[in-house]
This record gives structure tokens, sequence and C-alpha cells, in this order.
């Protein structure tokens, strides 16, 4: 990641990436409510999503198909949550949730989707920054 993407230094993208496309970043989020909870952010500066080019939002099914079948293969991911509010952060980008009816164990913590079946909500994190280390890492390909 280099210097074009200093807009998005608040989501600390050297040390959250997981995947990069031409287009998007996709990074792990700082607060995980359910495991698994990513960023998606376009590359360029833009305020809204209206301001997408159609390449960018050709590629956003591509990224977020590969977000949803490695959510569910490692982590069983059953639905998906995207929450594109942008009122603290003012660029395109959304936060994604996998969502759970059951209990995930996973380093050494118990994840409940406390909200399942409901909306998500951006609940706070149980997760240190060595946790969230360990879950960018199992998400990069």
């Amino acid at each position: 990641m280099d210097n074009k993407f200093d807009f998005m230094a608040a989501f600390n993208p050297e040390k959250t990436l997981v995947k990069e496309f031409e287009h998007w970043v996709i990074l792990v989020r700082g607060e995980q409510t359910t495991l698994g909870d990513c960023l998606f952010v376009v590359k360029r500066n833009i305020p809204t999503f209206s301001d997408m080019s159609a390449e960018e939002a050709a590629e956003l099914q591509i990224a977020i198909r590969w977000y949803e079948d490695k959510c569910r293969k490692l982590y069983g991911a059953e639905k998906f949550n995207y929450v594109a509010a942008m009122m603290r952060d003012h660029f395109a980008h959304f936060h994604a949730f996998p969502r759970y009816s059951k209990s995930v164990v996973r380093h050494g913590i118990e994840w409940n989707d406390d909200r399942w079946p409901r909306v998500i909500q951006f609940d706070p994190s149980k997760c240190t920054p060595d946790i969230n280390a360990l879950i960018v890492e199992e998400l990069r390909d």
C-alpha cells in the first residue's frame, strides 16, 4: 500500500490489509463485532458510491464473492450484513459483517452473534490487537 491511500489511514491498512483488488481493498475491522468483520474501501478518495466508475462497481461483486466464500470456509458464516454509514470517514467504504446462528470458538474466544437474526449493530469488540492480527493472517490468501 502506498501513500495514495493516506485518506484511509485511520483504518491502518498497513496492518489490516487482507486482500487487494485492482479497485478495492478489504481490511479487517479493528472492532470485531462478529468474527471476520471487514471494511471494503474503494482505492480512490471519492465521497459517495455514486461516484464509482463502472469498473469499480463491477469489481465489487468479485470482491464480495471472495470475502463471503472465505468467511463461509474459515468460520462457517451463514449470512452477511453490509453497512455503508460513512458518517465519520467521508470516503466511499462499507463495513461487512459475517453472521452466525451458532457460537464459533476461534483464537480462544467464544464468538456469539447476539443480534442474530436481527440487523447488526456496531458493538464493542472482544478482540485484542494480537487476535486481530491472527484474523488478518487467516483471511489473507
